[in-house]
């Protein structure tokens, strides 16, 4: 079994947390150690509390070498990184300073960028950061974002064979109406537990039990995102 760091680089609206919390649930129920640092004023991630170690940083501050620190950690099997996209330049610096890949390495860990990708450029723009920095020193799992946008047109034609090439690949989470979405990030439940919620109707959480299979059928029939994701 891998220690996996997962690092997402993203702004708002693009599925970030959506997909870290979806992530979280597959990985609790393989019995993994987790620890999510974050980035968000307000506490995103507070219904997975007793799934994982939920720790905010600042990247501008000493709190980023907390995250080096914990790659020293033996009780921890996935740290995931929640990084916002507009600080894409502090990020490439935070790991250049840090000697990430180096460190990463040295403890016996391994690298993943997770990248959830709606229609907009500033997702390509990130992504396509990062691989020129990191190249051969991460491994890359794309999220394609439905809920966004019916086609990646930018993506397709200007990154996914650079990803492909480097070994890397690509999940789908697919389309929620923005109805079922709110009531179930309402709750403040795990994403799974709300499809027992009877406080929301049937039908939505029948949308909703599919919505999430889709997302683990997807990364579990992908051997490559299995093992880039720890959940191998």
């Amino acid at each position: 079994m891998s220690k996996r760091m997962i690092i997402t680089v993203g702004d708002a609206r693009v599925g970030k947390s959506t997909v870290i919390k979806l992530l979280l649930e597959m990985l609790a129920q393989q019995g993994k150690r987790i620890k999510v640092y974050n980035q968000e004023s307000f506490p995103v991630f507070q219904a997975y509390e007793q799934l994982a170690t939920i720790k905010k940083f600042n990247l501008s501050n000493d709190d980023a070498d907390a995250i080096t620190d914990d790659l020293n950690h033996p009780e921890l099997d996935v740290m995931i990184v929640d990084m916002p996209g507009q600080d894409i330049e502090k990020i490439i610096q935070y790991i250049e300073s840090a000697s990430l890949f180096e460190v990463v390495v040295k403890f016996g860990w391994n690298l993943t960028f997770l990248q959830p990708i709606s229609h907009r450029e500033d997702c390509i723009y990130y992504l396509n950061e990062i691989i020129q920095n990191a190249t051969n020193n991460a491994n890359y799992v794309v999220v394609k974002n439905y809920h966004f946008a019916p086609e990646f047109r930018e993506y397709e034609e200007n990154i996914r064979k650079k990803l492909l090439i480097i070994g890397g690949t690509e999940v789908e989470l697919m389309a929620l109406h923005r109805h079922h979405y709110q009531a179930m990030e309402k709750t403040g439940k795990p994403y799974s537990q709300v499809c027992q919620d009877l406080s929301i109707i049937l039908f939505w959480r029948s949308f909703i039990f599919q919505w999430i299979k889709k997302f683990r059928d997807s990364v579990m029939n992908n051997n490559l995102a299995i093992k880039y994701l720890g959940l191998d």
